[in-house]
């Protein structure tokens, strides 16, 4: 799914263009660049979506969700207040404290149409409802020593002016530079090209990114002794309710 760059591995680049002649090259020092695609965006509720845009425009089911938000905390601060000011039973509290969270599901759920309708929006003749994704949507991901950058590009074309679009962003995936393993941790590693034994270390810190319940790792070896470098990812599931414990 992904490849690496020509300049994060010196070696390999090399060696895939020993047949040609007068190579240049320059060598980005732990610069690394993964490129890989990822599915077309799907919109849950497309049906109710539609009808709230096509009945109304995006500022008002911005100011839609702003009140429902305010709602919410109006809810949530008078039930607080009203437990603390009088002797009312807790059942009340508990009514009071899941009532507010009726116009917070509102408000999401109001977010979620925006979404669709920024996606769907022309910017060049301003049409609702008029771009649908084509071709194949792109992930980059990005590492040097101390930055680790992701973004996701999109080609959206209109089916009235045949406007074609290019927007990327992050798409709310979770990044993050990790902490290198100690040394010790790592004295059975093998190195895979010249079989050395405790040889390997890692020569930058990991990437971390999670997507859904999915936290995926990257971690970059080099062994000190022939130089190979080595690049391994691993897969693990995030247990939601003991990261909502331990905080």
């Amino acid at each position: 799914m992904y490849h690496q760059s020509e300049f994060g591995n010196l070696e390999n680049y090399l060696s895939e263009k020993k047949h040609l002649k007068n190579n240049s090259c320059e060598q980005a020092l732990n610069v690394h660049i993964f490129t890989g695609t990822v599915e077309f965006k799907k919109h849950r509720f497309k049906s109710i979506s539609l009808f709230l845009i096509n009945v109304f425009d995006g500022k008002a089911l911005e100011i839609m969700s702003k009140i429902f938000i305010l709602l919410c905390i109006t809810i949530a601060l008078g039930t607080t207040i009203n437990l603390l000011e009088t002797e009312t039973s807790d059942w009340f509290y508990i009514l009071g404290i899941t009532a507010s969270m009726v116009p917070l599901i509102f408000s999401l759920f109001i977010q979620h149409v925006l979404e669709y309708h920024r996606d769907t929006f022309c910017r060049k003749c301003g049409k609702k409802l008029a771009c649908e994704e084509i071709g194949e949507p792109v992930l980059k991901e990005t590492s040097d020593h101390g930055d680790y950058t992701l973004t996701v590009t999109r080609y959206w074309k209109c089916r009235y002016c045949g406007n074609i679009d290019t927007r990327e962003g992050p798409e709310g995936i979770y990044i993050k530079k990790g902490e290198m393993r100690p040394i010790i941790h790592l004295k059975s590693f093998e190195c895979k090209k010249c079989g050395g034994i405790g040889t390997v270390k890692e020569f930058k810190r990991p990437d971390i990114k999670e997507i859904g319940n999915k936290r995926i790792i990257r971690r970059y070896y080099k062994c000190t002794l022939c130089g190979h470098e080595d690049i391994i990812e691993s897969e693990e599931t995030i247990n939601r309710s003991i990261h909502a414990r331990g905080s």
